[in-house]
């Protein structure tokens, strides 16, 4: 079957508003929200056209229309995949998942994709995690019947880390980390606590419930770095595990990563290992001050310490 996608036309208007009622019926009759498009007429679709509103296409099945998409476009490369329905005896066989990445690569600009479904549509998850969608873990709540899960698909930049990405991040982490244990001939055995060694979901999943601020960088939809916060009090914040894949440096990933955490304190204080000159310079050339360094019984290093503040405008 030969699955392609067309801009939309006003003459496509009323087919596409009866696929659409035909597609989500059966969903109104279960959740009964009044923000169903089975309640939505043609003059909605052929407005959407018509104006630009949204961005409406038509799928085709071996020519025949079957379906329709339609994306809002939010700014700054973030676009929402507003509605996505096939005729219900074309439903089953794949063609939303290839509509899906078709009508992605209209959209080389993107940055994020964003979408909601019911939360509890077993096919439509599998469908967007099939196209690299990951649940976001937010959620609302319509009505005692219809809960949305919101799911999202990174691209390119920087963004919140959702819990359904620690495995990621985690492989970053230790990927990166292991770069200075094993110039320093840092291991397990002398120092067993190190973050290359000690990094795992869980540890993840502590940080975000004691509400530290976890972000990653992607490039072409793959996690490659990683960086968190957190808050110490007194508009302090910790720097930790600032990542980036190795064969994904020299790209000025890091620096991003630094500049988007500054862009959210006043005041930023590190960690590291003293000797490791080459990151202490980096850090320098980067706005920070190095202020002591001290030695812990269990640690086969020296820590130095180093700190970032805003510079006030007078």
């Amino acid at each position: 079957m030969n699955i392609r996608i067309e801009k939309a036309t006003i003459d496509d208007a009323e087919i596409l508003t009866e696929i659409q009622k035909q597609a989500f019926e059966p969903l109104y009759r279960i959740y009964h929200d009044e923000g169903n498009p089975y309640l939505r007429g043609v003059d909605e679709l052929k407005y959407q056209i018509e104006h630009g509103t949204r961005e409406v296409y038509k799928i085709l099945a071996d020519d025949i229309i079957c379906g329709g998409i339609t994306i809002r476009d939010k700014g700054n490369g973030e676009y929402y995949l507003n509605r996505i329905y096939i005729s219900p005896q074309f439903q089953s066989k794949g063609i939303g998942k290839t509509a899906i990445g078709i009508c992605e690569q209209n959209y080389p600009d993107a940055k994020r994709w964003t979408v909601d479904f019911p939360a509890d549509l077993i096919a439509n998850r599998k469908c967007y995690e099939a196209n690299g969608y990951y649940d976001t873990g937010k959620r609302e709540i319509i009505n005692d019947k219809l809960t949305l899960a919101f799911y999202e698909k990174a691209v390119n930049g920087i963004f919140e880390l959702s819990q359904s990405q620690f495995e990621y991040a985690k492989n970053v982490i230790r990927a990166s980390f292991t770069t200075i244990t094993q110039q320093l001939n840092i291991t397990e055995q002398n120092c067993p606590t190190h973050t290359a060694f000690v990094t795992t979901v869980e540890r993840l999943q502590n940080h975000y419930n004691w509400g530290w601020l976890m972000f990653a960088l992607f490039e072409n939809t793959k996690l490659v770095g990683y960086v968190s916060i957190s808050n110490e009090g007194n508009d302090i914040y910790e720097l930790h595990n600032l990542s980036v894949l190795p064969e994904y440096r020299h790209k000025g990933y890091g620096r991003q990563l630094l500049d988007f955490c500054k862009s959210k304190c006043k005041y930023i204080k590190l960690s590291m290992i003293e000797k490791n000159t080459v990151l202490k310079n980096w850090y320098t050339a980067n706005g920070f001050v190095h202020i002591g360094t001290k030695k812990f019984e269990h640690l086969p290093f020296t820590t130095g310490y180093m700190e970032w503040k805003l510079e006030e405008k007078l």
